[in-house]
């Protein structure tokens, strides 16, 4: 098995394991301690964590808090269609994902409607470990499925 081969196997791994299995050790063995994200919805957990503990603090139980919310609101979370792209010290993973919407998710009660959405993560890879990371998120379809968003009507400005 090739490099690149070895290195998305193991992102699948973590994918699987975290959001799958619901096995929050995948943080612990694809992550390092000082991890680095810049995702709007983890930089602030991981900026707090740093902040109250210093500059060498362990940011993975932030990280895992961040996923935990995923577990409570959609808890079958899976992706649908998922692409990865490997590239020297860097990972790209395209992915369309669905869930059922059964507990409170960024603030909103449960409905039980099935949500999609999509996104794109960036990560910067050192010793076989994801150390940093961007990403783009595609929420549209299920902000408007929950009634978040609501799309104006033709001619509307």
């Amino acid at each position: 098995m090739t490099s690149i081969a070895r290195t998305r196997e193991r992102f699948l791994d973590f994918r699987s394991r975290l959001y799958g299995r619901h096995d929050l050790t995948a943080v612990d063995d694809h992550l390092p301690p000082d991890f680095s994200s810049h995702s709007a919805n983890v930089r602030p957990l991981l900026e707090a964590a740093r902040s109250s503990g210093g500059r060498h603090v362990d940011v993975r139980p932030a990280y895992k808090e961040f996923v935990k919310t995923f577990y409570v609101g959609l808890p079958d979370l899976r992706p649908v269609r998922q692409e990865v792209m490997v590239e020297d010290e860097g990972l790209m993973a395209m992915t369309r994902w669905e869930a059922t919407h059964t507990g409170v998710f960024f603030g909103v009660p449960a409905t039980g409607k099935v949500l999609h959405f999509s996104t794109a993560d960036r990560y910067r890879l050192q010793d076989g470990l994801l150390v940093e990371h961007w990403d783009v998120v595609d929420a549209q379809e299920a902000w408007l499925a929950l009634g978040i968003v609501v799309r104006s009507g033709a001619g509307e400005v």
